[in-house]
């Protein structure tokens, strides 16, 4: 596996010049003869956005298989593992941007903000036409910006172009998950039904449960399943799965005798203050205080 951990380090690999150390938009006409069809799992220490206007291949999600045929749009986050084949040369622009042109020039919105960036690749933005058009419309604008122009005033444009990118990315996504309402339904009701029997279920130790067990068991990102179950019930998953421990919580704090700290290991908690907190949070009242009100009535 590679790993580069900045911008030069990439470009120094495939000999190309840096036009900027913290910044890089290339057309992929132009890297044909320099990036195999078939890269071996790499990481790099930046974020990356491709916009692939010939996308050539179907993605699979759960049992759904799509076909990118207006291009599309994916993420790669710092750190994240990344690799890619395709049968024939892609079309369309690559921009790698480092965290720490942030600490030089401030956005309306820094780009770790934006979960699509934890998506798996098979979680890409599939485009319609007239988002293809946009898309393509801001990078041409970023790459001419940024190789062509070059002054004291190009970054803060460039980095103006690849908000509104990611800010319009954001927009197509709600469609997207619109347009596939019964596979996205299907994913938020499986995470549903999972936690509704999570205690009842597990024969292993008990932790509390978490949006990454939950991801892990319908095969898809964290961050994508709380975006879809967000954009389905309102709720991000972690807030629902707060809800619904604390309903647990209840229901043991009524009809059992154990005590508030033999309640939290039962629900996963390694250390019942971390308990007490979040039931005061959600109901105002302590575990102790909530027992005495139900004993009260």
């Amino acid at each position: 596996m590679k790993f580069f951990e900045n911008i030069n380090n990439l470009n120094e690999y495939f000999n190309i010049e840096s036009r900027h150390p913290l910044i890089d938009i290339r057309r992929f006409e132009d890297l044909r003869s320099l990036i195999p069809m078939k890269t071996e799992p790499t990481v790099y220490g930046f974020y990356k956005i491709s916009f692939i206007q010939n996308f050539n291949v179907f993605m699979k999600q759960g049992k759904t298989k799509f076909n990118g045929k207006n291009g599309i749009l994916y993420f790669v986050t710092p750190g994240q593992k990344y690799s890619c084949t395709s049968t024939v040369p892609w079309e369309g622009y690559q921009i790698l941007i480092h965290p720490d042109i942030f600490k030089k020039h401030l956005t309306e919105k820094n780009i770790n903000a934006y979960s699509f960036f934890s998506y798996d690749v098979n979680e890409s933005l599939l485009l319609t036409k007239e988002e293809e058009n946009t898309a393509s419309f801001l990078m041409n604008e970023s790459w001419d910006e940024l190789n062509n122009k070059n002054d004291n005033f190009s970054i803060p444009i460039v980095l103006s172009y690849i908000s509104i990118l990611l800010n319009t990315s954001e927009r197509f996504y709600s469609r997207q998950f619109d347009t596939r309402k019964k596979m996205c339904n299907q994913l938020t009701n499986d995470f549903i039904k999972l936690l509704t029997t999570y205690y009842s279920d597990r024969t292993d130790q008990i932790a509390q449960p978490s949006v990454f067990f939950f991801a892990e068991k319908l095969y898809v990102t964290p961050n994508y399943l709380s975006d879809v179950v967000r954009h389905y019930t309102g709720k991000s998953a972690l807030n629902i799965i707060h809800d619904h421990i604390i309903e647990e919580a209840k229901l043991l704090l009524m009809s059992s005798s154990k005590s508030v700290s033999e309640i939290s290991y039962t629900l996963g908690f390694e250390y019942p203050t971390y308990f007490s907190r979040l039931f005061k949070k959600k109901t105002t009242i302590s575990p102790s205080e909530f027992r005495k009100s139900v004993k009260s009535i």
